[in-house]
């Protein structure tokens, strides 16, 4: 969504990621790696909280273990939210630039929030995707962009899936995919995604 857009799903969609770490109860994360990215993860659930109810609070409020937060908008609209996030790019053993950050996908979580969503009329559909992408300077995180995105669009560009280890579900399938194709898969500009407060592809 863009400076200039009022469409009414997201309501402070200029607030960014990295204004996340100095609320009560947020991961302050300095630097790169699995666990940083993991605390980043946490504070993308209440970046999407944030952004997607009328009040501008950082919290994470889920009522199941498939989907990361429940959000509305002005309509008083309920969507299960999967919040995804990750790094640009990562960083190689000697510190330079390599492979383009990557979402995962968990099936079990995906397939069920597909068929949640399924079980709506099609002009209520529910289920929903945020991915937000972030740059690290100087061990601090800052916001690229950040789109949100139907379940049913997401779901038909995951094709292949491949088996991992879950931290709570343990061997599960899973699809881990870069932000550069994701966004290529829907068709997203990466000067778009990069220049707009947010990317809104639940009315396209």
């Amino acid at each position: 969504m863009s400076d200039s857009s009022s469409k009414g799903s997201y309501l402070s969609p200029q607030l960014k990621l990295e204004e996340v770490r100095g609320e009560d109860g947020s991961n302050t994360c300095h630097g790169r790696g699995r666990e940083t990215a993991s605390g980043r993860g946490y504070n993308a659930e209440r970046l999407a909280h944030a952004v997607l109810n009328e009040a501008e609070v950082f919290a994470a409020i889920s009522f199941d273990s498939w989907y990361d937060a429940c959000t509305g908008d002005p309509d008083e609209l309920v969507y299960r939210t999967e919040v995804k996030s990750c790094v640009d790019r990562y960083q190689t053993a000697t510190g330079e630039e390599g492979r383009y950050g990557q979402f995962r996908i968990w099936r079990p979580h995906h397939n069920r929030l597909v068929i949640k969503d399924e079980m709506w009329s099609r002009d209520a559909r529910r289920g929903i995707y945020f991915f937000v992408v972030y740059t690290v300077e100087d061990g601090i995180e800052k916001e690229v962009g950040k789109l949100v995105v139907p379940v049913q669009m997401v779901d038909d560009v995951l094709n292949t899936w491949s088996s991992g280890d879950h931290v709570t579900m343990g061997e599960k399938e899973n699809r881990q995919i870069s932000w550069r194709l994701l966004l290529k898969k829907l068709g997203v500009s990466r000067d778009r995604f990069e220049n707009e407060l947010i990317i809104d592809l639940i009315d396209d």
